[in-house]
């Protein structure tokens, strides 16, 4: 075979097979198109935007820098001791589970405190006469608890949303209940 013949008839059969649209958008004489990944698809995805990556953090590092917390947002005004008795309290966890999780496991919970939705903050005030002398204030890690003759300060195991919480008073056996839902931060 020759293979000036067989260029010959290779050009002609692409000058049939050519739509006559596309030889407005041909490239000029000399120049050759090579087909590259971008050429792939329809031509108005070409204008899509790209999210930028995520930084990438080095996995030796205890902290960042975004998850250190502000001095001013992290000190407490009131860590002093003035005489007021310290109650008792205790930490509780529950999670929402129904028959399927129960007795089947359907969901992947557990026991952990991992799994739990709502941290619950039991706090015994046998001295008090009610929920109307006590003043609560929840921050999204900390909690403060003041009476005339109790105050309790502390810090809190789980970051939660402390704008949405809710207390409950029992007046028979003098317990204050605040349930408090768990913030879960992705960890990367």
């Amino acid at each position: 075979m020759d293979i000036s013949n067989f260029t010959a008839e290779f050009q002609a059969l692409t000058s049939l097979l050519r739509d006559p649209e596309e030889e407005e958008a041909a490239p000029a004489p000399g120049t050759v198109s090579r087909p590259n990944p971008g050429a792939i698809g329809p031509k108005e995805l070409l204008n899509v935007k790209v999210p930028a990556p995520k930084a990438r953090h080095d996995p030796k590092e205890i902290w960042r820098d975004d998850e250190l917390l502000d001095p001013a947002a992290a000190a407490v005004d009131d860590d002093y001791e003035d005489g007021r008795e310290v109650p008792n309290y205790e930490f509780l966890y529950k999670q929402a589970v129904d028959t399927a999780d129960n007795f089947l496991g359907m969901s992947g919970k557990d026991g952990s405190s991992t799994s739990c939705e709502d941290l619950v903050v039991r706090v015994e005030l046998p001295g008090a006469a009610g929920a109307a002398e006590l003043d609560l204030d929840v921050k999204d890690t900390y909690l403060k608890l003041s009476s005339p003759q109790y105050k309790l300060s502390i810090h809190l195991p789980h970051k939660v949303d402390g704008e949405r919480g809710k207390a409950k008073w029992d007046s028979t056996k003098k317990v204050l209940s605040i349930t408090l839902r768990i913030i879960r931060e992705d960890p990367f």
